[in-house]
């Protein structure tokens, strides 16, 4: 069997390269029919800034941090603290909010899985928008009707693997040599 050479090699790398970042562009948490008709220029900050019952009736996708999940007789109410999207639909980890919206699903939606501080996206169509006490000032919170969501995984609090030797393990290997500011067994102290 013939080998490819090196140029060979770099011609087959550049175009897996090129097919590859084209394709890249068209990930997103949810299927692409879900998606039609939503506008993804909406934001939670826009839809509190407006007057009430001016974006009834529009598809919007919404993400962030679950605050606190409610189930009530036929339905289940998601709080939610809204973040900004990033290209994949995942909300950013971040403390920039456009503020809370109340997500209701028909479903029942589990609060021990649907738990405070998860991510969550959502494709859902705007209901109105509902006033309620935020401490102790009023908050008007835009009401969306849950079509599809996804949870995101869980971020681990601490690094996947720490090797506390790399790259220097051994009884005698050390990052300096022998001129390292820790002895040596040949030094003689």
């Amino acid at each position: 069997m013939r080998r490819m050479s090196a140029c060979t090699r770099r011609v087959v790398r550049l175009l897996a390269v090129a097919l590859a970042l084209p394709l890249g562009g068209c990930i997103s948490a949810f299927p692409d029919e879900a998606l039609q008709g939503v506008d993804r220029k909406l934001t939670v900050a826009e839809l509190r800034a407006a007057p009430p019952g001016s974006y009834v009736n529009r598809r919007v996708l919404v993400g962030g941090e679950i605050i606190e999940t409610r189930p009530k007789s036929g339905m289940t109410e998601v709080e939610l603290l809204s973040r900004r999207l990033r290209v994949d639909d995942s909300p950013e980890q971040s403390d920039r909010s456009d503020g809370r919206a109340l997500l209701r699903s028909r479903s029942f939606l589990d609060p021990a899985v649907f738990a405070p501080g998860r991510r969550l996206t959502a494709v859902g169509t705007v209901t109105g928008a509902e006033e309620r006490r935020l401490g102790d000032l009023p908050y008007v919170y835009p009401v969306i009707e849950i079509e599809q969501t996804r949870l995101w995984a869980v971020a681990p609090a601490y690094p996947a693997y720490y090797d506390p030797y790399w790259p220097y393990w051994g009884p005698y290997w050390q990052p300096y040599g022998a001129w390292g500011p820790w002895p040596h067994r040949w030094h003689r102290w």
